[in-house]
């Protein structure tokens, strides 16, 4: 597993017993290993997080030029939210195995836009 999956899962762990989170599920940790080596290439890497209803997020900033969140559930969708300059995207696309158009190119873009 993915050090930082692993340690994102790990965090969330006392949160889940003692604050009643949702566990991931086991369709959304992998949809969050597919995740992963779909942008393991990349120059940046995310931060990982999971939410307190299970899903599991990674996030990328860029500074002064935006941030963007993936987020992945059990249910095959991959959402994202993200603020490019003085722009904001909020979409929700199927996942499967290779990243969606929409999510791909606004990653690209803050991934420029940081440089």
């Amino acid at each position: 597993m993915h050090s930082e999956l692993a340690a994102a899962l790990a965090e969330a762990r006392p949160l889940i017993e003692s604050r009643g989170w949702t566990n991931p599920a086991p369709d959304t940790i992998e949809a969050a290993r597919r995740l992963l080596k779909l942008v393991e290439k990349m120059p940046r890497q995310p931060a990982v997080q999971v939410d307190p209803e299970g899903t599991i997020s990674f996030e990328w900033e860029a500074a002064d030029h935006g941030w963007l969140t993936l987020t992945v559930d059990d249910q095959g969708r991959l959402t994202h939210s993200a603020v490019l300059g003085e722009d904001e995207f909020t979409q929700a696309e199927a996942f499967g195995e290779e990243l969606p158009d929409w999510a791909r190119t606004l990653l690209q873009r803050l991934l420029a836009a940081g440089h």
